[in-house]
């Protein structure tokens, strides 16, 4: 593609009250709204919208039963290639965007639409179409209205869906069993449903050695990774802890004089969920609202609060579960991370653990470190006070487990070559992490520690060459960590290449 290639990128509006939110609004919910909005996006020819029969579909701009658009909206230019593009929508369709996961209010076209015009642009659609479903819920109609809102769907017709079912790989719960890193090897879970073997010993990741970018490719400039050092990339071992959940009515018993019966009731629902292959139903706010409240009261002891993270272990590792935590509202993840330096160490090491088995996978490391959108991001409180503070913290557990946290984030530098704008960390939050990684490197470590970090810090010389030159003046220690392994002498070959170009 020649630098001068581009299409623009349009979004178009439509008001499918056809002007009667205008006319009745203020009558009907005591304020004014000026439309029911339906937005589809506009690039490469076509029109893209999501909706809840047929998922992500396309049609020739206008081309839906809605006819012409209200109002047209220029976004910009992306330059893009379709077929990047089509990947990318593919990627949607098995994950965030499945027609199941259609919510009139919260999951719509609109999110859709705002989803894509910041992948192709940098740019979102217009706010007052994004409040809208806010502006609704405020008022008492839309409140006693919401049950009925809850099932309903706006599909126009007229379009044809892009990755009808059978067409594109079949969504998964989880990631493919073949890229976990678990705590033994005995045994490897496939979300719910599994129950993961009881060792606590973290194994070095499988298949490493092979993993070891060669020193042929260390001659790439950071930003134009060669196609053998992206496949490799591609291939690095997740980590993710899997332990034995705590039995099942003991721990109800001990939950009894801190929780509501209603509550624990929502726990006994979790264990059920996590031990059905292939449940036929979903867990809902209320059961993330429970575990909030266990996590979040200090009264509960060490030991309830570790044992509740043991299942959040598991359940973060569930794509419908990320899904329910996007738009949840209590934020459970962002609260954990905003007070995350108050807690004990104990219920931080278990925190570490839940959130480096949601960077684990696609959806739940774009759930994580998407920078955009809400003014509360996961963001930017996952850099400074988890990764960066717990790379620097004094006790070896806490630091060990940030480690392999530090890891799973960094595997997606160079990982995912459909999102081009997003879901990679952005490169001043790079640089915070791998300074902090470059200032542990300077000790002695255990091999598995040196193996997450050396690795980590790759990726993200491989994106980012201020990080290649910041490692060339700090130095990486490479002298005593290449005696530990020959994975580890394989990594600091490369660095060491990287940093001499």
């Amino acid at each position: 593609m020649s630098d001068q290639e581009s299409w623009p990128v349009k979004v178009f509006i439509y008001d499918i009250s056809k002007g009667m939110a205008r006319s009745l609004s203020r009558t009907f919910l005591g304020k004014h709204i000026e439309g029911v909005w339906h937005t589809g996006i506009v690039v490469y020819g076509e029109e893209f919208y999501f909706g809840g029969t047929g998922g992500i579909e396309a049609c020739s701009p206008g081309g839906t039963v809605l006819g012409q658009p209200d109002s047209i909206v220029d976004l910009g230019n992306t330059q893009i290639p379709y077929e990047v593009f089509l990947g990318y929508l593919n990627d949607l369709s098995q994950s965030s965007f499945r027609p199941s996961c259609y919510h009139l209010l919260d999951h719509n076209c609109n999110t859709f639409s705002s989803e894509l015009a910041q992948f192709l642009t940098g740019n979102d659609i217009p706010s007052y179409i994004t409040a809208l479903p806010g502006e609704v819920l405020s008022t008492p109609l839309g409140q006693m209205l919401k049950p009925w809102i809850d099932a309903m769907s706006v599909n126009p017709s007229g379009g044809h869906a892009l990755f009808p079912a059978g067409n594109s790989p079949v969504s998964q719960n989880v990631p493919p069993t073949n890229t976990f890193l678990t705590e033994t090897s005995s045994k490897q879970g496939t979300g719910a449903g599994s129950q993961p073997s009881g060792s606590q010993q973290q194994a070095a990741p499988t298949g490493a050695t092979s993993q070891s970018p060669t020193g042929s490719q260390g001659s790439d400039s950071p930003g134009n990774l060669s196609v053998d050092s992206e496949r490799e990339s591609r291939e690095l071992e997740p980590i993710i802890y899997q332990e034995e959940r705590p039995s099942k009515k003991p721990y109800l018993d001990d939950l009894r004089d801190k929780l509501s019966a209603k509550e624990v009731s929502l726990v006994s629902d979790i264990y059920d969920y996590l031990e059905t292959s292939s449940p036929s139903w979903s867990l809902c706010r209320e059961h993330v609202q429970t575990i909030h409240t266990v996590i979040g009261d200090g009264r509960m002891g060490d030991q309830l609060r570790g044992q509740i993270c043991v299942l959040l272990q598991d359940l973060v590792l569930i794509e419908d579960f990320i899904e329910l935590l996007q738009n949840e509202p209590t934020k459970l993840i962002y609260s954990v991370l905003l007070h995350f330096k108050e807690l004990t160490e104990k219920v931080q090491m278990s925190l570490l653990k839940v959130l480096t088995n949601c960077a684990s996978f696609e959806t739940g490391h774009r759930f994580l470190t998407d920078p955009e959108g809400e003014e509360q991001s996961n963001l930017k409180l996952l850099c400074p006070d988890v990764c960066v503070g717990g790379l620097l913290h004094e006790d070896q557990e806490v630091f060990s487990k940030a480690s392999s946290l530090v890891y799973n984030l960094c595997r997606y530098q160079v990982h995912n070559h459909y999102n081009l704008c997003r879901y990679q960390i952005p490169e001043d939050t790079q640089v915070e992490i791998g300074s902090a990684i470059l200032e542990c490197l300077q000790k002695d470590l255990p091999e598995i520690t040196a193996y997450n970090l050396m690795t980590s810090l790759l990726q993200l010389m491989r994106s980012n060459e201020e990080m290649c030159d910041l490692a060339g003046v700090v130095g990486m220690n490479c002298s005593a960590h290449q005696k530990l392994s020959p994975r580890l002498r394989n990594l600091c070959e490369e660095a060491q290449t990287m940093t001499a170009l």
